[in-house]
């Protein structure tokens, strides 16, 4: 008898230890296989709604992923890129500026083709033409909202140069100077120009009013990562594809989640996501030549110093290769 619940004894706690090694084991534990990547975003804006859904879908997780986004300031992001802090960001036209100013950056993949912005006054200011000798804020300037904002001004008539832009730093700020009425408009993205046109202030003009193109979201990262872990890069592209899938297939989820995360009533929620929808890219990309316009307004406008061929600093061959695996 007491060899017999010995021998159980024994047999229980060898299937234990096998648990226990079975539960060690790193074929078991899914964050032990899963690389970590950091990526930067410049404000909390819908223009990065494919990355903020990837992260939490666990769509990363499922391309073996652990995704750390980051919010970083304008001029933080590419020195944060340069060295190496992170390894991509979400904006793809301030690092491609950066780029023609020589820096080591190249653009991979484009979420997003039509620039979200909405250019929001005051309630008094009826026009383009009454921001003549008043002030517009951005989030920052030699970006692509400074570009976008500068560009709108000029298509309603006024030269952007009679038109004083200011830097606030974040979507916020501006948001909150615009409240104060210490700027007379901002260049505000989803979901604010909602929010603040549902409060009475006035939308003077839009990119989506010109039907502009530009990337607005995607990803740029170093040249050298691009040679040293083509393989990591190839699965953010993977990743943000079925993102984009997503993103298209599941509209329900994408207006409540879009209205929890933002905190906007239901309508607001929907209509924000009707916006962003329409500038989803079907491919991750869009062609050269609209990137090469904000180029060329960029050199225009003295962002830049010399004229740069996009094609320089844009480069699609890891997201054409990832195409072709889908089909």
């Amino acid at each position: 008898m007491l060899n017999g619940m010995a021998e159980k004894f024994i047999s229980k706690l060898i299937l234990f230890g096998s648990l226990v090694i079975i539960v060690s084991s790193p074929i078991c534990v899914e964050a032990q296989e899963l690389k970590k990547v950091k990526i930067g975003y410049p404000a909390f804006s819908l223009t990065f709604l494919t990355f903020f859904v990837a992260k939490d879908a666990g769509i990363f997780k499922k391309h073996g992923l652990d995704v750390e986004l980051i919010q970083l300031a304008g001029a933080v992001q590419t020195s944060a890129l340069v060295a190496g802090e992170i390894d991509h960001l979400t904006g793809i036209t301030g690092p491609l500026v950066a780029a023609a100013r020589g820096l080591p950056f190249k653009g991979i993949l484009v979420t997003h083709e039509r620039p979200l912005f909405w250019l929001i006054a005051n309630p008094e200011i009826r026009r383009a033409e009454d921001l003549v000798g008043k002030t517009v804020a951005v989030d920052r300037l030699a970006t692509l909202q400074d570009i976008i904002a500068r560009d709108l001004i000029k298509r309603k008539g006024v030269s952007p140069e009679r038109v004083t832009f200011v830097q606030t730093g974040s979507v916020s700020n501006s948001v909150q100077s615009l409240s104060q009425n210490s700027v007379a408009a901002a260049l505000l993205s989803l979901p604010h120009n909602v929010v603040m046109m549902q409060r009475g202030y006035r939308e003077i003009a839009s990119a989506t009013e010109f039907d502009m193109r530009s990337a607005s979201g995607g990803i740029a990262t170093r040249e050298a990562k691009l040679k040293q872990d083509r393989a990591g890069v190839k699965a953010v592209i993977r990743a943000l594809f079925d993102s984009m899938d997503f993103n298209r297939k599941e509209k329900t989820w994408m207006v409540n989640y879009i209205q929890n995360k933002w905190k906007l009533a239901p309508k607001a929620a929907a209509e924000a996501y009707r916006f962003w929808l329409e500038g989803l890219t079907p491919d991750g990309k869009i062609p050269l030549k609209d990137l090469q316009d904000i180029y060329d307004v960029a050199y225009s406008t003295h962002m830049i110093p010399t004229p740069v061929p996009v094609a320089k600093v844009m480069d699609y061959s890891l997201t054409d290769e990832v195409l072709k695996e889908r089909k």
